[in-house]
């Protein structure tokens, strides 16, 4: 009972209705003076014969041997199941279907031949291989096509994971740097935090429910942007920061979300936060046809602050990871770093 419920009955249709359509070809091509049961006889023997050499090679020695990568073995193992298929309706022909329907093979080419010179003959068995395999290569295409569709979807199902892990590892990172800030302020209780409660608020709106989605608009992601840069500025005075963000949005395109926030939180963590100067920071955000360019450039501190360690990485190491998940092929990333400034410009391609 168990072994009838796997049965995917439709799939045997399918298979069935597929057998079926070649009998029909084959009886609509035959010679008028062939009587129809004889044909039909005759030809269902043939596709029995065609499809146990199909389903041979598709679900058993394809399996062992090409997907394995085994290309001798699978020439090998291919061209001997074809071969004992076709000493197998030899024999069917020469004891069973010539004697029950004898003027039926009269002009076939092996119809003279024994045994032995039927399973010697080259022209014969060229004859027969190319008649039993060309059904098996259109069902080797269909099935083929099927396998393509479910790693395709399986590609997909993974990439969806592996896109869900990374931001779950990005957004907590993010939040721990903005709600550091937060405590920082109510510690001195300044009355800057319900402003900056309020644009938390907002960001957390964007993790939450925005973020979710693999592409965001443009304009959403720069909301986010000026939203998070708000909330930096409120800490520092305008003798502590210098921060511009300009945009030319050309084309109203879709981006990854988070993608560019890695950087500007890395470029306040490492540019501003260790500075005991006047630090600056320079964004610029670029939507044309089929183009987004970012591109952030930050002063470095002068003091011996600055070092980065491996655990402040991770953002950058996720983005990395997102780009080629997202833009495979299809994105650039320089980073270019001296004594006194640390630039990056992401270059992707829609």
């Amino acid at each position: 009972m168990n072994f009838i419920r796997q049965i995917d009955f439709k799939r045997v249709a399918l298979h069935c209705l597929y057998w079926i359509f070649f009998l029909f070809f084959y009886i609509t091509n035959k010679s008028n003076d062939t009587s129809t049961y004889d044909f039909t006889f005759v030809y269902t023997w043939k596709i029995l014969a065609q499809a146990i050499a199909g389903y041979g090679l598709i679900y058993w020695i394809i399996p062992q041997t090409l997907n394995k990568k085994k290309y001798l073995l699978f020439i090998v193992s291919a061209l001997s199941w074809l071969y004992i298929v076709f000493a197998f309706l030899m024999i069917l022909k020469y004891y069973y279907l010539e004697p029950k329907f004898p003027g039926f093979f009269d002009d076939w080419l092996g119809h003279k031949m024994n045994i032995p010179q039927r399973l010697t003959s080259v022209k014969l068995i060229l004859r027969e291989f190319s008649f039993i395999t060309y059904p098996i290569i259109i069902l080797g295409f269909i099935s083929f096509n099927r396998k393509q569709q479910r790693l395709l979807k399986l590609e997909e199902e993974k990439k969806s994971m592996e896109l869900k892990v990374l931001k779950n590892q990005l957004n907590p990172h993010f939040l721990f740097n903005t709600l550091n800030n937060l405590y920082t302020l109510t510690l001195k209780k300044d009355d800057k935090a319900p402003e900056v409660i309020a644009k938390l608020s907002e960001i957390l709106d964007f993790v939450l429910y925005r973020c979710n989605e693999d592409y965001v608009s443009i304009e959403k992601e720069i909301a986010l942007i000026e939203n998070y840069i708000a909330l930096e500025k409120l800490r520092y005075s305008e003798n502590r920061l210098d921060i511009l963000f300009t945009k030319d949005i050309q084309e109203s395109n879709k981006i990854s979300p988070l993608i560019v926030l890695t950087f500007i939180e890395n470029a306040f963590k490492h540019g501003v936060v260790n500075e005991t100067e006047k630090a600056a920071i320079r964004l610029k955000l670029e939507s044309k046809k089929q183009q987004i360019i970012f591109s952030i450039e930050n002063t470095k501190p002068k003091n011996d602050f600055a070092a980065i360690s491996d655990k402040s990485k991770i953002g950058l190491i996720n983005v990395r990871k997102q780009l080629d998940l997202l833009y495979p092929k299809k994105h650039k990333m320089e980073i270019n770093e001296t004594q006194t400034h640390y630039t990056v410009k992401l270059y992707l391609t829609l």
